[in-house]
This record gives C-alpha cells, structure tokens and sequence, in this order.
C-alpha cells in the first residue's frame, strides 16, 4: 500500500509545483476538442428535396452544399416557401432527402437505421419548433424535466434543479408551475426554448425561435442561443426572417427557389480569448474562441 501512496504524491507533485518554487509550472493540460476552433459540425452535400409528383411536383431543395461549424450560430434566411423549414428538417435528421448526404459526427446520418438515427436525435439534437409541441398536461417546468429524465437518465432531483435554472434565464421561475393553457404565446415559446437548451445539445435547430416573443425577449433568447454556441461549443441553425438578428451570426446564408444565393460570415483571423458575459451581445467582428463539448456516446453501427 506505501508504494501506490508514494507514487500518488510523486504525481500530485509533477501536477502541483508552484510557480514560486523556481520551477516551471506545468503545462495545462487541453479537455478533448475544448479548443478546436471552427470543426465542421454538419456537412450537406448535393441535397435535393420534392413535394408531390408529376405535374403537382414542387421542388424545394436543390443541389444544397453547405458546411455549418461547432461553436458557431448561423442564421438561414429567404423568403417564404424558399425551403428554409425543409433544409433545416432535413439537415436534423426530421425528413429524408430525395437524395443527397449530411455528415455530422462521422457518419452520412441518412444512411443509419432507423433505431440509430433515433438515438442521434435523441442524444445530439435539440429542436425549437413554431407551433411550440409542448405536451398539454406537463407544467412548465415538467416539460424540461421530461427530456433530462428519458433522454439522459437524469435524477428527479438533478432534472428540476437544471430546468429551474433554464427557465430562471428565461423569465418564467414564476411560471413554472402552469400548463401550455394557462401561458401565453410567448411564454410558450419561451418553454419550448428552453426544453431545447436545458440538455446541453450538440445540435441546435431553431425554426422561428423569436417570431412569437417582443423584441426585448427575442433578443434574450438569441444571447442564450448564441451562449450555447461560444461556451459549449453547440453548431447553433436558425431559421428567420428577422434581419435584426443578422449581428448575432457568425454565418448568414440565403435561401432562394430551394438554392443557396449567398453566404457572409464575420472575419476570424486568429484564435483569442473571447469571454462574453451572460447578456453581451456577439460583435459582428473580431476573433472569438469557440469550445466544444465533451465527446458523447458514439453512434453504433
């Protein structure tokens, strides 16, 4: 037994000298990928999506290529019925292209079964709806709680003391307790945020995520959101038709007739430090350090 405590002091020193000791301190030691600055998250290669057949048939993608990052918030916009909602649907895993390939974690997630790209939504994604899909007998607070408990095996404990947390961000510690009928529109979708955010997803997928709330509450949502992107290294996508949001983005691209028209993202020629506080606003400029999350649970194959 001395020996195995000799050698834990002989390491607990290597990792403690003391600067002041004349030595030099050690190196600190990096988390896997903490700062891998920019790794694609999401890649979409020659994407093509249609509605209906024959002379009905409505293409709504077509030969998408597009490459979304780890760390950063993209903003997808377009006018109406441009196929903003179906890229998005198809880049999360929701709707199967006509063809095409979206590689996120290694794997083309359209060729999984069906069984494993369940457990990829499940795991990875989180989803912000507009029409809110809130369960209308859980309270606010059980709608959060729910998604820790079946999706992480959270205890009943460790669900309400995060949920709690989220929805303190958020405004609603107060009405936590009331069901979707007893909120109003935008409380609700202030719920439906917040069940996206409280599982720390790799994957943000946010359809109109502001549409419902007053400016002062959208822009509230956008610095969680953008939080989610700079500090645990979510890929964040949001689909809008906002241009107030554009400075909050590191990527803006543009979606016309079911095609990518243009793409603009903010310069980012070195990696700095960059620490926002809880309710800065993202600059549309200068260097920022993007951090991933820890590694998941790989996909079986």
């Amino acid at each position: 037994m001395s020996r195995w405590i000799r050698w834990w002091k002989e390491q607990k020193c290597r990792t403690q000298t003391s600067p002041s000791s004349g030595q030099h301190p050690p190196e600190r030691v990096t988390e896997p990928l903490l700062l891998r600055r920019g790794g694609i998250g999401l890649r979409a290669r020659q994407l093509t999506r249609s509605f209906g057949t024959g002379q009905t048939r409505a293409i709504a993608l077509q030969q998408v290529d597009l490459d979304l990052r780890y760390g950063e918030v993209h903003l997808l916009m377009g006018p109406s019925g441009s196929g903003k909602s179906t890229l998005l649907a198809v880049l999360s895993g929701l709707l199967r292209p006509d063809s095409g390939q979206v590689f996120a974690l290694g794997k083309d997630i359209w060729r999984l079964s069906e069984e494993e790209l369940e457990q990829f939504r499940l795991r990875y994604c989180s989803y912000i709806f507009q029409g809110y899909n809130l369960f209308p007998a859980l309270t606010a607070r059980e709608q959060l709680e729910i998604v820790l408990k079946w999706g992480e095996g959270c205890s009943p404990r460790e669900a309400r003391k995060r949920a709690d947390i989220i929805l303190g961000q958020l405004g609603l510690a107060h009405r936590a307790h009331l069901r979707p009928a007893e909120l109003s529109g935008g409380e609700k979708q202030r719920v439906a945020i917040g069940r996206a955010l409280v599982k720390n997803p790799s994957f943000i997928f946010a359809d109109e995520p502001t549409a419902a709330l007053d400016w002062d509450n959208g822009q509230h949502v956008m610095h969680l959101l953008c939080q989610c992107a700079r500090q645990r290294g979510s890929m964040v996508l949001v689909v809008t038709h906002d241009p107030r949001l554009i400075p909050f983005a590191d990527r803006v691209f543009e979606l016309a007739d079911g095609r990518l028209r243009d793409e603009s993202s903010s310069p980012d020629p070195t990696l700095l430090v960059y620490e926002p506080t809880p309710l800065q606003r993202p600059s549309k400029k200068g260097p920022r350090l993007h951090l991933h999350a820890s590694p998941k649970i790989p996909l079986h194959t």
